[in-house]
Parts: structure tokens; C-alpha cells; sequence
């Protein structure tokens, strides 16, 4: 079932390119194949997921949809929205509004509740920096501004409220090639206490890692990207090696 899908979304991948390129690439359509989910150093899913996304770019803005369903069932799922305005070919900044959820039948958290302490969406908002010639660090600060991200205010159990935590994560990023292959290197990091979003009591690096791509040929018009991804979470003593596949 697995091959089976894998094969008849290559087979459109044409087809998409060439509606891309009618419109002038303000349309973009994209379909990755994952050995498992890894996030800013967390594993949000161990078993394969497909993650498809759709963005359309008028000028120097960008939105789209962007999901990852896992071939298991009952696991992780997440549908994400996003807008970004781009400054300058290297510095944007963007907003996401992350809604992850357990799939069950008969008990998924409802799309449209947005009540403080029931709401599964989370608003993450990024100023990234893609780096230059002259600068080639990539840099990446992103902090929740809203959502299902909270900290107890009170100084016992019964006495306080929920406050929004504003959990911030950093990264910085450089990338190269050699030879026909796309290497990364990465190390990401909290500077404070986020317990209930990154799992962490204090400042924390929490993301370390290597990235290796490749494309590789498989007919004159149509090459299949490859990336595999070591990431190490020293916070929490983990380590994770995932492959990803875009089909198109």
C-alpha cells in the first residue's frame, strides 16, 4: 500500500511543475515521505508520515497549508497554516498556527475551539535570516505568542492562573555542498524554562545536528530528493535519524 502511493503521486509530479511554471511559480504544490517526524529536536512521530503542502506567493508574501499524517493510525497528526513577508531575499519573518492532535474517532479536539486551556492551536511567530555570502550563518528565532503554550503563575496549586509561557527557540544553521551532495550543520536551543511545550526546566540546547541531500535522477525531466537528517537532543539524552523523500 505503502509503494503503491508513493509511485502514483511521483507519476503527477509532471504535471504539477508544469502548472507551477504556467502561473509564474506563485503556486507551489509539495508531497515529502518521512521515516518519522523529528522537530526541533522532539519526536513527534517515530513511524512514517506524509507530509503534502500547498503555498501560494503573491509578491513578497507567502501562505499555504502545510500537514503530516502518519501511515499508522491513531498517532500524531498536525495541520499547520502559515503567512510570511519577505524584507529581502534573505530576512522574513512568519507567523504559524500549529493545530497537532491524537487521531481518534471518538474523541479529536475540535478545529474551531480556541479557548484559553482547551485549544490545541499554538501561533508560533519566526524572523528568520537565510544568510548571505558575506554572512552564510542562518538564523532562526521563533516564539509562541499564543495558544496551547501556559505556565502556572501562582506560587502553589490553588492559587494563581494560566499565563501565556512565550516559548522561544533559537537556531543557527550553515550549509555547503561538496560535490553533488547538500550538507547542514545545526544547533538549536530554549534560554528559558518551557515545561509543557519543549519538556524543559531551564535554558536547554536541545537541537544539535547534521543534514545530507542528494538528488537523484530518475528520468530526464523528474529527479527525487533525498535528505537524511541526524539531530541530538543533549536536554533530554535522545538521538534521532530520519530519512525524507519529496516526491515532488
Amino acid at each position: 500500500m505503502f509503494t503503491m502511493i508513493c509511485a502514483s503521486i511521483a507519476m503527477l509530479a509532471n504535471s504539477s511543475r508544469i502548472y507551477g511554471q504556467e502561473n509564474t511559480d506563485k503556486v507551489s504544490l509539495s508531497v515529502d515521505v518521512a521515516s518519522s517526524f523529528i522537530w526541533r529536536g522532539l519526536a513527534l512521530n517515530t513511524s512514517p508520515v506524509i507530509q503534502p503542502s500547498f503555498t501560494f506567493t503573491p509578491g513578497k508574501f507567502s501562505m499555504g497549508v502545510w500537514a503530516s499524517t502518519p501511515f499508522t493510525s491513531g498517532e500524531y497528526q498536525e495541520v499547520d497554516v502559515f503567512i510570511n513577508y519577505r524584507f529581502t531575499p534573505s530576512l522574513s519573518i512568519s507567523l504559524s498556527d500549529y493545530f497537532g492532535y491524537d487521531y481518534s474517532w471518538w474523541d479529536s479536539p475540535a478545529y474551531f475551539n480556541y479557548k484559553r486551556g482547551e485549544t490545541n492551536h499554538i501561533y508560533d511567530l519566526q524572523l528568520i535570516y537565510d544568510g548571505t555570502g558575506k554572512f552564510p550563518i542562518k538564523t532562526m528565532v521563533s516564539t509562541i505568542i499564543a495558544g496551547d503554550d501556559l505556565r502556572w503563575s501562582g506560587k502553589n496549586s490553588w492559587e494563581g492562573k494560566w499565563k501565556n509561557n512565550f516559548s522561544t527557540y533559537i537556531e543557527l544553521g550553515y550549509e555547503n555542498r561538496c560535490k553533488s551532495v547538500d550538507w547542514e550543520i545545526f544547533a538549536g536551543m530554549v534560554p528559558m524554562a518551557s515545561e509543557n511545550f519543549y519538556g524543559i526546566t531551564g535554558a536547554s540546547v536541545i537541537n544539535l545536528g547534521l543534514g545530507l541531500s542528494k538528488s537523484f535522477e530518475i528520468t530526464p525531466t523528474y529527479s527525487l530528493p533525498l535528505a537524511i537528517k541526524l539531530a541530538v537532543n543533549p536536554a533530554m539524552e535522545s538521538v534521532f535519524v530520519s530519512a525524507v523523500i519529496t516526491l515532488f
